[in-house]
Order: C-alpha cells, then structure tokens, then sequence
C-alpha cells in the first residue's frame, strides 16, 4: 500500500514537527481569556514574580518620628529609628485543571466542547486564585494584629438589621452606604492611600445598593444606574461584585507550605456582605505563569489538556483590610 503524503495539518506550524502546536495556542488563549473574565482580583494586587526559590520577601516600614530640638541639645538623644519587619509569602504548591477529550466522544459531540473545556478550565484556575486572596483579606481583617506597631489592624464593621428588612431591599442598601462611609474614614485614619481602594461585595448587596436608590443618584455623582444593574463607585471605593466572595482558595490538602490553607473564615462566610482592601494589602508570589500543556494519550485514543501555574499567596498591610457583615438582629 503506498504511503499517504502532504496530508493537511491544520494544527502543524511551517517549520515545526509538532502537529498541535497551532490547536495548543488557541486553547491555551482560550484558557487564558477565561481566567481574565473570571478573575475579579489578579489585576488589583501586588504580584511578584520570582525565576527560583520557595518564597518571597517583602519589606515592612514603619513610620519616622520628629521631635523639637532644645538649645545645645545632641540629635542622639532625640532620634528615634524607623522600625521594621517584612512578610514572607510562599509558593502554595502546582495547581492543576485538566481534560482528557477523547477521540470518539469529541466526534460525536455537536457542540466545540474544547472550547467550553477551556472556559471552565480557565474559570476553575480563576476562582482558585480569588478566592485565595480574598480570604487572606477577610483574615488579615479579623486577625486583630499588627506589622508594626502603631501601623493599625484591620477593620471589622459589624452591622444588624431587622430580618425583614435583609436582602436586596432599601434599607440594607443604605446600611451598606453607611458601611461604606465608616470604612472610608477608619482606612483614612490609619494612612491608607486614597486611590486604589477595592471593595468586593457579594452580588445581593450591589442590588440592595441600587435599591437603595441615593447610591444611584446622579445629583450625588453616583456613577451607577439601575438601567445597567452596576455600581463601579462608591465612597471613594471601586465597587467588584464577586459571586464567589467567601469560596476560599483551592483545598490545602497538596500544598508544599504545612498547614496553610487560603479559607475563608467560618464564622463570618454567611453575613459577610464586602471584603475591602487596598491595593498594596495583599501579594501574590508567582513561580510560573499561567500555562496550558496538551499530550496525546494514544493509550486511551484521547488528547490530555492541562492548565496550570504555580503562586502563592499572603497577606501584606493588615491596616488595608476591611469585612463587613449584615445579620439579623435578636
């Protein structure tokens, strides 16, 4: 039988020998879409990215003191040195989403199922990291402890409301309003920058901000409207609905690090209605990047597709980090 020649390869790079190579990169873009959509936090952040190593340091500060100067008096006995400290944050471990798509199933589906593969792909590597760094936020808030002493601790602001007066209606949304005016004036008071300040809010307490109608109202500045469902600013806050707020990270039970594990507090999963912080609160260390590998699995007839990176995550500036909640009063 004569051997077949110059057959088509779509998924084959001129000059390569890898035949799914060009199907690789439109997964892999697929994948790494999907994650940018899902993702709520990755971009409002500190990520460091390191080329070796388990960890990363970064450097605490403390603030510099001044004090009046009498006549003939030395400087040494009036100085006072900046104090310092540093957080380290190590890498968690290898997270991992894969597929295995085989030959026969693929052909007989009638839809592009590595397309949809890919999105949840993307969205489950997605969720992991937010829900890793939101509940590093959520504890640094209830932690009660400092970097440095007199830098601040984080911010609980715990409010009641009478049980018919919860969920998406008028008056929750004025109390988060209220939240929100608090919030602002506790991180002002501990120096925390102006600009960059994010809150994450489950998505019932943005509807209740719009049903409370003054976070809409134009003659306020509001920049919402209830035509969009969508509140992007609020008390100097830049307002993120997450649905997956208090999910937490990925399970501990593989992770290099002994011990750790990015879950959100127990306690506080069901009435926490936001979770705030500024942008310098929390770090992600990267050791490698969002990647996407595919392997054909001739054993099995199947293309094996693979998503992974590898990061860690900690908290930095607990005076940055705020939860706030909403529970029903006795």
């Amino acid at each position: 039988m004569a051997t077949l020649t110059n057959i088509s390869q779509p998924g084959l790079n001129q000059g390569q020998s890898d035949s799914l190579a060009g199907f690789l990169k439109v997964f892999s873009g697929e994948v790494i879409s999907a994650f940018d959509r899902a993702s709520k936090s990755v971009n409002n952040h500190i990520v460091r990215t390191i080329s070796s190593g388990k960890s990363a340091s970064f450097p605490v500060m403390g603030r510099a003191s001044a004090h009046y100067l009498a006549p003939g008096q030395s400087l040494d006995d009036v100085r006072e040195a900046i104090p310092h400290n540093e957080k380290v944050i190590g890498i968690d471990g290898l997270l991992t989403s894969d597929q295995l798509i085989t030959d026969i199933y693929e052909a007989m589906s009638h839809f592009d199922v590595r397309q949809e593969y890919s999105k949840q792909m993307g969205e489950a590597l997605a969720l992991s990291a937010d829900g890793a760094i939101l509940a590093e936020i959520a504890k640094m808030a209830i932690a009660n402890t400092e970097n440095i002493t007199g830098l601040g601790k984080g911010i609980v602001i715990e409010k009641q409301l009478a049980s018919g007066d919860m969920g998406i209606t008028e008056a929750e949304g004025k109390m988060i309003v209220q939240m929100l005016l608090e919030l602002k004036a506790k991180f002002s008071n501990q120096y925390v920058p102006n600009d960059e300040r994010y809150v994450y809010m489950k998505p019932e307490g943005v509807a209740a901000l719009i049903n409370s109608w003054n976070a809409i109202n134009r003659d306020f500045g509001a920049v919402g409207t209830i035509v969009d469902g969508n509140i992007t600013k609020l008390a100097g806050f830049n307002i993120i609905e997450v649905p997956h707020l208090t999910i937490g990270g990925a399970d501990g039970e593989h992770v290099l690090r002994s011990g750790v594990a990015h879950d959100f507090p127990s306690a506080y999963k069901d009435k926490t209605v936001f979770v705030a912080a500024h942008h310098t609160a929390v770090g992600t260390v990267k050791l490698k990047d969002l990647a996407v590998e595919t392997a054909r699995r001739i054993e099995y007839q199947a293309d094996q597709v693979v998503g992974k990176y590898s990061m860690g995550h900690g908290g930095l500036r607990p005076e940055a980090c705020a939860i706030g909640t909403i529970s029903a009063s006795a």
